[in-house]
């Protein structure tokens, strides 16, 4: 098991700067208010120079005297709960002044009995500065580094010093790459459909905030876990909003771009919708932006269990409905899996992984090239392409499955242009008619096979 090693901080000293400038990656949200770190986010780094891998987290800010509202007082346990897990503590500061909450902070840690943390002492921009803030390391006779995030200054001498330390305590580990062999899914939605206990009931551990209030989670945060015989990345995403109905310097835009990069790492895309609320049109936003980037699909229509706890609910029958109810709603998304979930209850968690495994066989599937062209032969007899009157009949030569993940046909054909745009429509249900491939989008192209007879017809 990799080392864990927890940034701690009061708010507004340059945590989340801090640790994206440590790990060379613009992973944490950075603005200069309080409030903008809400999830935690980790991030698998790698010290190429010492070779030696192990967890950095930007953890939540502490503040002691927010302790009546509900989002602080979260934050609060949870890095309470952080601070006991890690194997060492990046405790940052300002170089130049301490304040009652930092003091609380020291005092915490010492009732802790943790004996294994450093302190940082940001905004240290001169040598000056420097010798100055030596007098809290003499003061409390701890580990000091002073350094300067604006001008990423002395933080080699931090990485130096980790690698020490996990050597001497046995926790120099190396871990493989997240290669091909991981199924990295990524949970989409929209405010307040309690999407972090679905998080949470899917990894049997309290990973992500969970507040009965929209706008909690902020941050995007992978999780590895094993499930059976296969391997995941769990991507925690934020939620996503049209950018037109954000501000251009927002964290809520930021937010945004992060879930953005989100989807593109993502392999498979559940999209979490609430089923009291049905479908809106910001959730066909995001089902089309998941179509847009070829991804596999899944909806997962949570808070289900409050469905079927109505008196006048027909149990049987509600499923079937519902499911009626988005094929009209998503009718041009006939393959896609749908799974009712109850995340407060963790029913029916496992069948999202259960299905992304079976998607992922799909995904990866090939098609042989002589029973495709056979296939081919049939369908074109029973419906043969349809085209401009104006135009030559168009005309399919052979074709082939040139790629996987997603599955992509390429068909030599005398014109592309004549084609009819509903022949690929009816392409693909006879694709998946023959061949399955639920659950992942299809892409059929046309090759023109150009012939000097063709342009003179």
């Amino acid at each position: 098991m990799l080392a864990k090693i927890t940034i701690i901080g009061r708010p507004n000293v340059w945590k989340s700067s801090f640790f994206n400038m440590f790990v060379w990656h613009k992973i944490a949200i950075v603005a200069d208010e309080p409030w903008t770190t809400r999830d935690i986010s980790e991030f698998e780094y790698y010290d190429d120079i010492n070779d030696l891998n192990y967890i950095l987290s930007d953890s939540w800010w502490l503040d002691f005297w927010s302790k009546e509202d509900k989002v602080a007082e979260d934050i609060i346990d949870r890095t309470n709960k952080a601070i006991d897990e890690t194997d060492l503590l990046i405790w940052i500061i300002e170089y130049d002044r301490l304040i009652d909450l930092d003091e609380n902070i020291l005092k915490l840690i010492k009732k802790k009995n943790f004996s294994n943390f450093i302190i940082v002492a940001n905004k240290a921009d001169n040598e000056k500065k420097v010798m100055e803030s030596y007098s809290l390391a003499w003061k409390w006779e701890l580990e000091f580094f002073p350094i300067s995030v604006s001008h990423n200054a002395w933080i080699i001498e931090i990485r130096k010093f980790i690698w020490k330390y996990l050597k001497r305590k046995g926790l120099n580990y190396k871990i493989e790459e997240l290669d091909d062999s991981y199924i990295k899914l990524s949970m989409i939605w929209r405010p307040n459909v309690w999407k972090s206990s679905l998080i949470n009931a899917i990894v049997n551990k309290d990973r992500v905030m969970v507040k009965d209030m929209p706008w909690t989670t902020r941050d995007s945060i992978d999780t590895k876990f094993d499930y059976e015989n296969d391997k995941f990345v769990l991507i925690d995403t934020a939620w996503i909003r049209r950018l037109s109905k954000v501000w251009t310097r927002n964290i809520e835009n930021w937010s945004i771009m992060r879930s953005e990069r989100s989807l593109k790492r993502a392999d498979i895309v559940a999209v979490i919708i609430d089923w009291y609320e049905w479908i809106v049109s910001q959730d066909l936003n995001i089902i089309s932006r998941v179509l847009e980037e070829n991804k596999w699909l899944i909806i997962v229509v949570n808070k289900w269990d409050k469905v079927l706890e109505k008196p006048w609910t027909d149990k049987e029958n509600m499923t079937n409905r519902y499911i009626i109810y988005l094929q009209e709603k998503i009718d041009f998304l006939p393959w896609v899996s749908v799974i009712f979930t109850s995340a407060t209850k963790k029913k029916r968690v496992n069948e999202i992984l259960n299905r992304a495994i079976e998607i992922r066989k799909e995904r990866q599937k090939r098609v042989k090239t002589w029973i495709f062209n056979e296939f081919l032969k049939q369908v074109i007899y029973k419906h043969a392409p349809t085209w401009n009157k104006k135009s030559h009949s168009p005309k399919i030569y052979y074709g082939a499955q040139v790629d996987t993940n997603p599955p992509k046909f390429l068909l030599t054909v005398n014109n592309p242009w004549v084609f009819h745009f509903s022949y690929k429509r009816y392409l693909e249900n006879k694709i998946r008619d023959n061949f399955w491939f639920n659950g992942t989008p299809i892409i059929i192209e046309y090759k023109w096979r150009w012939k000097y007879s063709d342009v003179r017809k």
